[in-house]
């Protein structure tokens, strides 16, 4: 059997096999590097296998992918205008194959979904890759045409990825260490509010790349009348919303390291790899004036965004160290 490369190439371009990656580490890192140490804390541990959490990453991972795919579908003539060099639908791959494509991955994700639900006795969970599925389809048809709405969603099913990780481990330990857990009084809180810091920040930083993004794509959205944020309130306003969006995150990574986490450690990190990017972004935002420099502050965001993901390796470290 002959393998076809560049078609391989193609789907992978077509799922966005890189944010595909980012995911697995995310909930990789987030499971391994944070919510087991902390578990241990308290004399507790991880109840998921190994096999369930696989499946919760892959359905995460499918759904995902069957999202990107559908994006692609309805916005093919939009791209054609925006990115005419990196449009695949239509051309490398039909519209009938890439519905297919759809189609395949998301029903796969949700199949996935509702097994690992089921495995872990919590069928309800299965909930969040059924709407999951359906809210990147209206996503993709409805409501990345409306100003602030199809962002919002981005942000939030951004933002969900680590947080499933725990909502999936969470029923399991109350279930299995219940009498352990009432005798020594022990508050899991604790670990949600790690959890979610990482999820409010990738929250922020995809909300402000979504809107980076509106304002690189201008130009198309405009021409097949698309009302994002740039297009109806302009540039300028555009600008001053994410410059606001970015100065509340850092303000926000002050306040959690001064309340939270006052170590030299944690300081440095965010000082450099965090903090220090996000001004450089606010100068790239007010100097940019076309999609290229649009486009080079939208990618230094999503570096941000890993580099924030990786501080739970120095988290881990000082759980360790750090007495």
């Amino acid at each position: 059997m002959v393998i076809n490369f560049r078609n391989i190439i193609t789907c992978c371009k077509l799922v966005r096999l890189p944010n595909l990656l980012i995911i697995i580490l995310t909930q990789s890192l987030i499971r391994w590097m944070l919510i087991s140490p902390l578990l241990q804390i308290s004399g507790l541990s991880l109840q998921m296998t190994s096999l369930q959490f696989s499946l919760l990453v892959l359905a995460t991972v499918f759904i995902t992918a069957g999202g990107y795919a559908i994006n692609d579908y309805f916005d093919r003539k939009i791209d054609t205008v925006n990115n005419p060099d990196e449009v695949v639908v239509g051309r490398s791959i039909s519209l009938r194959n890439t519905m297919a494509i759809h189609l395949v991955l998301t029903a796969l994700g949700v199949v996935l979904g509702i097994l690992v639900a089921y495995l872990v006795h919590f069928i309800y969970l299965s909930l969040f890759f059924i709407l999951g599925s359906g809210i990147l389809w209206f996503y993709s048809t409805t409501y990345k045409r409306q100003a602030f709405i199809g962002n919002m969603i981005v942000a939030i099913i951004t933002g969900m990825i680590p947080m499933l990780v725990w909502l999936f481990e969470l029923p399991l330990i109350y279930r299995n260490y219940h009498e352990f857990i009432l005798d020594r009084e022990i508050n899991l809180m604790y670990i949600f509010k790690w959890v979610a810091g990482f999820s409010c920040f990738a929250f922020m930083l995809t909300l402000i790349r979504e809107i980076i993004k509106d304002a690189e794509d201008i130009k198309g959205d405009t021409s097949f009348g698309r009302k994002t944020i740039p297009a109806l309130l302009g540039m300028r306003v555009s600008k001053a919303i994410i410059i606001t969006l970015i100065a509340i995150t850092v303000f926000t990574l002050i306040l959690i390291w001064k309340v939270y986490l006052p170590d030299k450690f944690t300081l440095t990190y965010i000082s450099i790899f965090l903090i220090l990017p996000l001004i450089v972004v606010i100068f790239l935002i007010l100097k940019a004036d076309n999609a290229k420099k649009y486009h080079t502050a939208s990618i230094m965001v999503k570096g941000i965004m890993i580099t924030g993901l990786l501080y739970v390796i120095l988290a881990n470290y000082l759980m360790h160290h750090l007495k």
